[in-house]
């Protein structure tokens, strides 16, 4: 492996500021080899205080790992992906040379409250076209709290048009626990202007155990003006919602359809 002779200064005073013994020190040459020659290939930049930063500072992470008798994870580059294991606790980060409008193609940040900026982005907080993590931010999104302008999925979902989740708010379609939209709410609890259907279900048409709604049909309570309880006749309860309320589009007659067959 060849070097310059900036890279073997830095790497002797990274070395003789550690006090270990000459087979890990050996190692730990060897180690900082690769991680500056490889920053150098990923930045294009050749000062090694750049790529790594101040000798000492980087003689301290190694030092206390020896400490700590962990001297095989000490940092490593063994990639192009950069790769930390420290004190037995490893993070992981990614991110492509490609980018779309400045913005890199992959972006995987594992780091503990690391954040992922990319077209597809994966990390504890994740922005990005595809994004994944545990508060995701994206057209298409899935996290334990998930924002989506598109489709969300996650514990917790707010989503433009439509969220699947715990608790899902959507402005045209939401399914979950509790399901809140616009449009039409699925759910344990479903709350939406125009259908929902669920455990408990409210909104101008709903079906379920328990309803509140201008038309529809209940297992067990119902309230509004033309509600029923279900009767064992699917046919005749569509001809019944169609009746009363007759300019639905075809999707939604879809959707009723469907809900009906399942509650039937």
């Amino acid at each position: 492996m060849t070097m310059n002779k900036e890279h073997e200064k830095y790497v002797k005073k990274v070395v003789t500021m550690i006090d270990c013994s000459n087979k890990y020190k050996n190692r730990i040459k060897r180690d900082l080899h690769i991680m500056l020659q490889e920053k150098s290939i990923e930045l294009n930049e050749s000062d090694p205080y750049i790529l790594l930063g101040e000798p000492y500072q980087l003689a301290e992470e190694f030092a206390e790992n020896i400490d700590a008798g962990v001297i095989n994870q000490y940092i490593v580059k063994k990639s192009r992906f950069n790769i930390e294991l420290k004190n037995n606790r490893s993070t992981y980060e990614y991110k492509s040379k490609r980018t779309i409008m400045g913005i890199p193609l992959v972006h995987i940040n594992q780091k503990p409250f690391g954040v992922a900026k990319g077209f597809i982005a994966l990390g504890t907080v994740s922005v990005g076209f595809f994004s994944l993590g545990c508060i995701s931010v994206g057209v298409f999104s899935m996290g334990a709290i998930s924002f989506a302008i598109l489709f969300g999925f996650g514990g917790v979902t707010l989503s433009l048009i439509a969220g699947f989740g715990g608790v899902a708010i959507a402005g045209l379609f939401a399914v979950g626990g509790v399901a809140v939209s616009n449009f039409i709410s699925i759910g344990g609890a479903a709350i939406a202007k125009e259908f929902a259907a669920g455990g408990y279900a409210k909104a101008k048409i709903a079906i379920g155990n328990e309803i509140n709604a201008k038309v529809g049909f209940y297992k067990e309570t119902g309230q509004g003006d033309f509600v029923k309880k279900i009767i064992n006749d699917s046919t005749g309860m569509k001809d019944y919602i169609f009746n009363k309320v007759p300019n639905l589009n075809s999707f939604l007659r879809g959707v009723i359809s469907k809900c009906i067959e399942y509650f039937h």
